[in-house]
């Protein structure tokens, strides 16, 4: 098939490009400039010409491209996967957030509509349940009380995108919290769990520097909560199988049926870092936190909401997907947690950001 990904220089993106080329499609690629492209397809390592990149903008009409590109784009591509989106939970953003996750969207159904696609995808996230504790395999209101901008836009856009199913087949996949592949570990993101990692990291070395200081830091983390984690390779498996097996005007839950506590969580982080000097304590303790304590809990007080739930998602639509095609749902068990977890820390053991580093 000849399908075109947004949002592939993201994690998610690029990993669902890499795999489709081993399945031997042609990818499209979004890039906003001639350098992304470059190095898009040096990673993808296009040596049987299967990469093809546009360089367009996803928030402006029909992504910036010109007339020509259309025409020749029109009747070309079977799939559009819209992966693309800002992610961010800073409210003074908003604006922004709904321009690219929503405006964005728009442009990109418009452009399918025009070209003829077969088929779109769009991948929005399992949050857009907003403050419920029960995630359905349906839309979910507009006016919903949601935890932030981010969510807001994301439901907003499934709602633009479900009206386009009289256009072409429409499927709304929805991921909870991405981390690694299940059986390499690989990863390149700094979010949510590896904001944890990252700080475990930061406050180890501090310890080490401090070899007769047996205190033990504290983190914010209700031990009981769970994490609906899923890793990279299980949601690129589901994307794929709606190519084949995916039914228009439905919605994808592609979330953890028995999501780790983070207990567990936390448990293989300090095993792969071989460091005990962390407590976990829950949130109505917070007020007891020092000073330097607060500061070190700055950097994943954002996820508060994603790492401190225990929402259950059903998955119905997403199991019947796996089973079409011979696949398992996801068991994730500590193993497959002290492998993503210790991925992780064996590449990044030695480069720790800036910011993180500031907070200690």
């Amino acid at each position: 098939m000849n399908i075109l990904i947004t949002g592939s220089t993201g994690f998610l993106g690029s990993t669902l490009a890499k795999r489709l080329l081993k399945e031997n499609h042609h990818v499209y690629l979004l890039a906003r400039t001639q350098k992304k492209a470059q190095v898009l397809i040096e990673q993808l390592n296009n040596k049987s010409g299967q990469v093809h990149i546009i360089e367009g903008e996803l928030t402006k009409p029909f992504l910036g491209i010109s007339e020509e590109e259309v025409d020749a784009l029109t009747g070309k591509i079977d799939v559009i996967y819209h992966s693309a989106a800002l992610l961010s939970f800073d409210e003074s953003k908003r604006e922004e957030i709904f321009h690219v996750n929503v405006s964005g969207t728009k442009n990109i159904l418009e452009l399918a509509k025009i070209i003829k696609v077969q088929t779109f995808i769009h991948v929005s996230t399992a949050y857009t349940l907003g403050t419920r504790s029960i995630g359905s395999e349906t839309l979910y209101p507009t006016s919903s009380t949601f935890n932030n901008s981010y969510e807001e836009s994301k439901c907003k856009a499934e709602h633009l995108v479900m009206s386009y199913n009289k256009s072409f087949n429409v499927m709304i996949m929805r991921p909870a919290i991405i981390i690694g592949d299940s059986e390499t570990g690989e990863s390149n993101t700094a979010f949510g769990l590896y904001g944890i990692i990252r700080t475990v990291e930061i406050l180890k070395k501090k310890a080490l520097r401090e070899p007769n200081n047996n205190h033990k830091y504290r983190l914010l983390l209700n031990q009981s909560s769970v994490s609906n984690l899923v890793p990279i390779d299980y949601v690129v498996n589901v994307l794929i199988l709606g190519l084949s097996f995916g039914k228009n005007n439905t919605v994808y839950n592609i979330t953890n049926p028995n999501p780790p506590s983070n207990q567990l969580i936390f448990d293989a982080i300090t095993e792969s870092l071989e460091f005990n000097g962390i407590e976990l304590i829950p949130y109505n303790e917070e007020h007891t936190l020092t000073e330097e304590e607060v500061k070190i809990n700055t950097p994943i007080k954002v996820f508060k909401e994603y790492l401190n739930s225990s929402v259950t998602f059903e998955d119905d639509n997403t199991r019947t997907l796996l089973t079409q095609g011979n696949g398992n749902p996801l068991n994730m068990d500590k193993p497959m947690l002290l492998t993503i977890v210790g991925g992780f820390v064996h590449r990044n053991s030695s480069t720790i950001k800036q910011v993180l580093q500031e907070t200690v």
